[in-house]
This record gives structure tokens, sequence and C-alpha cells, in this order.
């Protein structure tokens, strides 16, 4: 649990904002030791899985590989080296040996992140299914901390910011985060967590008047806040996630009159509510945002695209796409502006590990969508645990959500989507048993 505070309060700074990464790095490698090395703290706690293992071998072999340094035949033979090559053969400096990425210092911080993520995965695993509903007790509470934190800073009381970094979208609900797109992604994969906890709480086959009161003043203002991040995609992966979030609770709905009465007067209610919002400058400004007449991601993908021909098949680098793309950008769209992403995470890890890192995420992708189809049949079978059930939906929501954002932005890139993907991760993998006693 304390992994996953520390990796959603200070994990939202991006690149541009590292500081705050350096200090969750200490602080999970210290957090780490005592559930590695101590007896004392890992009752309870189910071993790590080969599965796992082999997954975490997967996620940093990359980088890694990617450190070892060439000797120069090797390295200056390389595509995109050239310039590289003869700038140190001016220097007299060409007989040293280079690794495969051309920015490692980019590359290692790189790593550091991806330990981290490694790190929640692993011990989120270990955890039995009662241990894991409160990691999604956690992050609801971070969450609705975090959209507090957004208020202050779209109120701006006492004329401050209120954000964590220095470059952050202004103007939108950020809360813990620098980036509105990230802080939406939190707040949907906190409407999954919500819908696991409620069903957990209806799991006893009684009816609750009271707990879909609350499904439905809880998941009310997680929506406006979506809403208020500004964020295009998230607004529009809310109508993926409140029919996962349906299918959740569907065991425990009771389809009557007064169910059904309950579902109409809501859907009323969001309708009456979602008119009233349109009048407010904050969500004006959101629906503007809507206008695609000025896209700069088109421009950013053409030069990825070019920055991918220049380094195929072996790669530029994990971490390496801020100076592959000022070296691309074309002279008719450079503007003060620095790219810091390509805005697609699938074409800039295409770029980043070429043919081998295409492989490899293709290798990955396999691993945990057959984790995903076992998770599901254990869960739906005749004595499957509804609980269970909704764990696994909500772990498969998380990296739907994030490989579906993935498309016009780059949610992995904050340390803390990168903690709740491994979190949903960690999910798939075999509950340990409950534990009964002390």
């Amino acid at each position: 649990m304390l992994l996953v505070v520390l990796s959603m309060a200070l994990g939202g700074g991006g690149t541009s904002n590292p500081q705050t990464e350096m200090i969750l790095q200490v602080l999970t490698a210290l957090v780490v030791i005592p559930l590695t090395v101590a007896p004392d703290w890992q009752r309870g706690l189910g071993k790590i899985s080969k599965t796992s293992w082999l997954l975490a071998g997967l996620i940093l072999v990359m980088p890694v590989v990617q450190l070892v340094p060439l000797p120069p035949a090797i390295w200056q033979s390389l595509p995109g080296r050239a310039i590289e090559a003869q700038a140190l053969a001016a220097a007299q400096a060409d007989h040293r040996w280079m690794p495969l990425t051309m920015a490692p210092s980019r590359t290692f911080a790189a790593l550091l992140a991806m330990i981290c993520a490694v790190l929640v995965m692993q011990q989120v695993s270990r955890l039995s299914i009662g241990g894991r509903n409160w990691i999604c007790a956690t992050i609801l509470v971070i969450g609705a901390l975090s959209m507090l934190l957004g208020v202050l800073q779209l109120s701006h009381t006492g004329g401050a910011d209120w954000s964590l970094y220095d470059q952050f979208s202004k103007g939108f609900l950020v809360g813990f985060q620098a980036n509105r797109n990230a802080e939406a992604d939190v707040l949907l994969i906190c409407i999954l967590a919500f819908g696991v906890l409620m069903t957990t709480r209806l799991s006893d086959g009684r009816h609750h008047t009271v707990v879909w009161i609350g499904i439905l003043m809880g998941t009310a203002p997680l929506l406006i806040g979506v809403l208020l991040t500004g964020s295009r995609t998230g607004i529009a992966l809310v109508v993926l996630v409140l029919p996962m979030l349906f299918i959740m609770l569907a065991p425990a709905l009771r389809i009557r009159g007064r169910t059904l009465g309950w579902l109409a007067g809501t859907a009323v209610g969001l309708l009456v509510v979602a008119s009233a919002l349109t009048q407010l400058p904050a969500v004006g400004k959101v629906i503007d945002r809507f206008s695609l007449t000025h896209e700069a991601r088109w421009d950013l993908w053409v030069d990825t695209a070019y920055s991918i021909r220049q380094v195929w098949p072996i790669g530029s680098g994990v971490g390496t796409i801020v100076p592959m793309l000022e070296a691309a950008e074309r002279l008719d769209t450079v503007d003060p502006t620095r790219p810091v992403r390509a805005h697609n995470d699938w074409l800039e890890w295409t770029l980043e590990g070429g043919l081998p890192g295409l492989v490899i995420l293709g290798l990955t992708l396999l691993v945990v969508g057959i984790l995903l189809v076992r998770a599901w049949r254990a869960a739906r079978g005749p004595k499957g645990d509804p609980v269970y059930r909704a764990q696994v939906i909500f772990a498969g929501g998380i990296l739907l959500v994030t490989a579906l954002h993935s498309i016009d932005d780059y949610p992995l890139r904050s340390m803390a989507l990168a903690a709740l993907a491994a979190v949903a991760v960690g999910f798939l993998l075999a509950p340990a048993a409950a534990q009964r006693g002390h």
C-alpha cells in the first residue's frame, strides 16, 4: 500500500519534472528492502512466481542491453551513428566503446523508473484477494486526494497554483500529476477500483440500497473530475470504463423495477448535471479542446516516423525521443516549444527499441494476454469468487485504458501510471492463499 501511495503521489511529474521521481526511486528501494530480506515482514505474502520473474526480465532487458558498451567497429556501423562517429573522430575520440543507445544517461534514467514499476508488480502479485482489495482502497483514497488538490488548482486558492511541479497543464485539474491526460487515466482507474470495493460489499447476496446510492454518489464526482482534466481521450474512455463497472456489479444486480428506476433516474440526473456544467467557463474550455484545427500531434508523428527510418532496425535507445525529435524536426514546424514525447507510445517504443523492441513488446503482450485469459477463466467458473472476478476486470480495464490512451499520449512514461499498470499485471498473477489467525 505504501508503494502505491508513493508512486501515485510522487510519480506524476514525468521527464520534465525529475526531482520527485528521484525521491520516489530512493523511497521505493527503502520500502522494498524489508519486503525481500526480513522474514517477519513477509508473513502472509506468497512467493514471487516464475511468470513474474519472466515479465520482469522482458520489461528490463531492452534498456539493460542498450547500455552495454560495444567496440568501435560495431557501434559505428549501426544506422544513424555516422554523424556521431565523425564528431568523435574530429575530437580524436573515435576509438571509444559506445553502447547501443544514443543517449546513455537518458536510457539509464528510464531503467531506474522501469525497475520501480517491476518491484510494484512483484510485490502486489504476492498478495491474497483480500490484500488486493486493500490496494484498490489505497488507489481510491489517493485518487480522491488528487481530486481535492485539483479543486485547489482550479480555484487558485490563496493565489497559488497548488501543483507539485514547475511544468504542468495549467488551467486544468491535474492533482498529483503534471499531465492532464495522466490525471484522467488515474481517475478512470479509480472508478474501476471503486467498483471492486463495491462488488465486495454487495457479494453477500443482500440488496443494499444504501450501497447502491453510495455507488452513484461516488462515481459521479470521479466522472466530473475526468471532465475537468480536459483530456479528450480520457473523456472518451469513460464510454469504455462505465460498461466495465456495470459488468463488475452485474452479478449483484437484481433487475427489479426499483433497480431500473434507480438506473433511469441516475441517467437523467447525469444529463441534467452535464447540461448545467457546460455553462461553467472551466467546462467550456474543455469543450473547446475538442476542435482538431491545430493538432500538433500529427507533426510529431511524422517526425517520429522519419526518425524511426534513420535508426531502423536497431532503434535509438529507451528515453531518447527528445534528441531524436529535435534532430528530425522540420523547419516549417519549428516553434518556441520543445518536443518532449511522440504523443504515441507505440510509435515512440518502435523508435527506441527498433525491431528487437517490437519482438520484446510482442512477447510481453503475449504473456500478459495469457495471464488475463487464465485469470478470467478461473474467476468466472462455477466456483469463481465474484470479488476475484471484479479484480480481474479491474486489471484488464487498467491495461486497456493504458493501451488505448497510448495511441495519442504516453501514460506509461508517468511513474504513477506505470505503477498502476504494474498493479494490474500483479492482479493477473495467481493470488496468495488467504491467511488466517494472527
